[in-house]
């Protein structure tokens, strides 16, 4: 059930596509989500893609899949890095940011908006979604798009054609290793 979930929600971030990908796991006992998320980080963190457990409430857990890598790119900016700032973000180095992020997840009860960096969105649409409480958008597929909608749309579509292909390849027997070892970037 974990390897389904993480293909069907996560298969960008598995392909090199996107830097980060989030999907909740039922799970009763927190030890046991920990126990997994440390055993796939002792088999995946070579190939560059690393789990952790964002939030943990009641039955279920937040997974964030993540690339390191990528997702240092993608918060590098002085524009986002400013914008992190903000809420208090750290930018000593990434464990310390994830670590801000649960935090915030904690304190909130919620979702904290900026989550949307950590996902790869790009920074207007973040800030374009905060500033208008989710309305006004030009475009809504996995994010609301508030800017580069032409371009924002032919990446929506070539994450949905790498969820539907890896969702295929893991149905018709082929193993996470091996859809892991595919990089579509």
């Amino acid at each position: 059930m974990f390897q389904s979930k993480l293909i069907k929600f996560c298969a960008p971030t598995l392909a090199g596509i996107k830097c980060g990908s989030l999907f909740k796991f039922k799970t009763q006992y927190t030890l046991y989500a920990d126990e997994l998320i440390n055993r796939y980080n002792t088999i995946y963190n070579k190939d560059g893609i690393f789990f952790f457990n964002l939030f943990q409430r009641n039955n279920y857990s937040l997974i964030y899949v993540y690339r390191p890598k990528y997702l240092i790119n993608h918060l590098c900016s002085i524009e986002t890095q400013n914008f992190l700032k903000l809420y208090d973000y750290k930018l000593n180095n990434l464990d310390d940011m994830l670590n801000h992020l649960k935090y915030r997840f904690q304190l909130l009860g919620r979702t904290p908006h900026e989550i949307g960096l950590f996902l790869g969105y790009p920074l207007c649409d973040v800030k374009g979604f905060i500033y208008n409480n989710g309305k006004n958008y030009k475009f809504s597929g996995p994010w609301k798009v508030y800017d580069n909608e032409s371009e924002t749309i032919l990446y929506f579509d070539k994450c949905k054609q790498c969820t539907n292909l890896y969702c295929n390849l893991f149905k018709s027997g082929v193993s996470l290793d091996k859809l892991i070892s595919i990089n579509l970037n």
